[in-house]
C-alpha cells in the first residue's frame, strides 16, 4: 500500500502521492485505481448487481471505462468529485466503488453514491461503514451542509440501509429511468450536518 501521513483530529489521510486515505471501522476508501477499471467494469456489467445502479443497466466498454478514469482524475482536481474504491480493513481486498459527486462550493452541497460489487461483501456492514466514512469526510473535510443520496424506488434494501445510516426521505424523481421495460422512480433522501453530528458526534 502507499505511504500514507495521518492528518490530526481526523480520520483522513494523505498519501505520499497526494491521494487520499479514509478510514471507516471496516473498511478504508483510496481514490480509485486505474488498475482495477476491469475488475470495476466487470461489476458494472454483472445483472445481479447493476439492476440497480442509477446509471442503468447499458454495458460499459473498456474504452468506456477507461474514459471514466481519467475523467475522475479531471474532477478531482477541479474539487467537483471525489470517487474512491472501497477495501476491507481486514485484509484490503477491493470490494465496490462510492464519491461524492457534484460537489457544490457555495451553497455547500453534494451527492454520494454507492456500489459494493463484489456479492458476497454485500450484507456484511461494509456498505453501512462506507456511507458512514463517506459522509464525515464531506461534513468534516469538504465543509458540506447537505448531503443526497438516491436510489431506485424498488430497491427496499438500499431505501432501508439509507434511512437506517440516517438519511430522511424527501421527495421521489417519477419514472426518471428506463429499466428492464418499464420507467422507474428514485427515491430522493439526503443529511444535514447537524444531523450526521447528532448522530454520530463531532
Amino acid at each position: 500500500m502507499r505511504g500514507f501521513i495521518h492528518l490530526a483530529n481526523c480520520d483522513s489521510m494523505i498519501g505520499t502521492d497526494g491521494g487520499i486515505m479514509l478510514k471507516g471501522e471496516l473498511v478504508y476508501l483510496v481514490p480509485l485505481d486505474i488498475a482495477n477499471a476491469e475488475t470495476a467494469r466487470a461489476w458494472i456489467n454483472d445483472p445481479e448487481v447493476n439492476q440497480w445502479l442509477l446509471s442503468g443497466q447499458n454495458p460499459v466498454s473498456r474504452e468506456g471505462e477507461r474514459a471514466f478514469y481519467l475523467a475522475d482524475e479531471t474532477d478531482r482536481a477541479a474539487g467537483s468529485a471525489y470517487r474512491f474504491e472501497i477495501h476491507v480493513a481486514e485484509d484490503d481486498r477491493y470490494i465496490g466503488n462510492c464519491g461524492i459527486e457534484q460537489v457544490d462550493r457555495t451553497h455547500r452541497h453534494a451527492e454520494i453514491g454507492i456500489c459494493i460489487g463484489s456479492l458476497p461483501d454485500q450484507n456484511r456492514g461494509f456498505g453501512r461503514d462506507t456511507l458512514v466514512t463517506l459522509l464525515r469526510f464531506g461534513f468534516d473535510t469538504l465543509g458540506l451542509h447537505r448531503i443526497a443520496i438516491l436510489a431506485n424506488a424498488e430497491n427496499e434494501r438500499a431505501v432501508h440501509l439509507y434511512g437506517s445510516v440516517g438519511f430522511t426521505e424527501v421527495g421521489r424523481e417519477r419514472e426518471v429511468v428506463f429499466m428492464r421495460g418499464k420507467f422507474r422512480d428514485h427515491v430522493v433522501l439526503d443529511m444535514l450536518d447537524r444531523e450526521f453530528r447528532a448522530r454520530y458526534g463531532e
